[in-house]
């Protein structure tokens, strides 16, 4: 599958097959986002990573646990609270492999860089015909002093985009239409060249 055909067959997978992932296949996705953009060539990402199924279902338990314990009267998870409230419930959808990207440095450009490491990650998990979804819902508990200290994620990292990885379960639906662009064109100067 080439590039174009990737950016328009992916999409969210959230049901996965128990076929494993291996390290060796996490380490090339990584190894494709890895290729992204960053302002100044910095680099500034780090990946944690996970195909462990005992580790990934604690972590989801906690995540569930976390999101409840902290959402707020007014917080957006409300509606997902019968969900969150089902003790089987799997933030993970059960994927076999979870990768974190974590900012190794503060940076103005930081969201933005890490963002484009995680399409790359995507992009090269649709072509190797793998499903993947990023999982917001997990970036709370990843920031907290114990958590990162469970992953072996370094203190001072941040992570940014907790991402699962798997063989996807059964034929994907396709994808959601979007939009067409909103696209302003920026008017012309006449003195444009001088």
């Amino acid at each position: 599958m080439d590039v174009m055909k990737a950016i328009y067959h992916r999409r969210a997978v959230r049901r996965y097959t128990d076929q494993e992932v291996t390290r060796e296949l996490v380490e090339n996705l990584i190894g494709d986002a890895v290729q992204a953009p960053s302002a100044f060539n910095a680099q500034p990402w780090s990946f944690a990573a996970s195909t462990d199924a005992a580790l990934l279902r604690h972590i989801a338990a906690q995540v569930r646990r976390h999101l409840v314990e902290t959402a707020g009267a007014d917080s957006q998870l409300l509606r997902l609270m019968p969900e969150l409230l089902d003790e089987s419930f799997d933030v993970f959808y059960g994927a076999p492999a979870l990768i974190v990207i974590c900012a190794t440095e503060d940076g103005e450009w930081i969201a933005e860089e890490c963002g484009m490491a995680a399409q790359n990650l995507m992009l090269a998990a649709c072509v190797q015909k793998l499903g993947s979804c990023c999982i917001g819902l997990a970036r709370d508990w990843l920031e907290q002093p114990d958590s990162k200290q469970l992953l072996g994620i370094p203190a001072d990292y941040r992570p940014v985009l907790p991402i699962i990885v798997g063989h996807p379960y059964g034929e994907q639906r396709a994808t959601m239409p979007r939009r067409a662009p909103d696209i302003h064109w920026m008017p012309s100067r006449p003195d444009a060249g001088a």
